[in-house]
């Protein structure tokens, strides 16, 4: 349910093969969809809808998903600086950045309002930072 209208991943429970990820995709026997290895791509608005004997039965079902990506960057140069890891040492200074993927329409900061959506900062024993 993006820029140019809806996608339809599943219909009768078989899979679309004409989608991009369709290879990720999975469908549960309670009817919940999996999708394996999540990118940025995959934010968006997913809708399941219930028919019987061709009849749309009951409302749609709407979910939301947000991908949040969070990157290391060194401050301080490194030698080494086309490995894909960023090795991080004591003394060393590094800078942390996250985007949450979302759908279009709203800010982050609406997003995150509206939703009652909270990004923080904690470390590993998850206290604020």
């Amino acid at each position: 349910f993006r820029h140019s209208g809806a996608v339809e991943l599943i219909a009768g429970g078989i899979k679309r093969k004409d989608t991009e990820r369709h290879e990720r995709l999975s469908l549960e026997s309670d009817c919940s969809l999996n999708i394996k290895n999540v990118t940025e791509e995959d934010y968006g608005s997913y809708t399941c809808q219930q028919y019987v004997n061709g009849q749309k039965q009951g409302p749609d079902a709407r979910v939301y998903l947000h991908v949040l990506h969070v990157s290391v960057s060194p401050s301080s140069s490194s030698s080494s600086s086309s490995s894909s890891q960023t090795e991080i040492s004591p003394g060393r200074s590094v800078t942390l950045s996250c985007q949450l993927y979302s759908d279009t329409g709203f800010s982050c900061d609406d997003r995150v309002r509206s939703e009652g959506l909270e990004l923080l900062w904690v470390n590993q024993t998850g206290v604020d930072l």
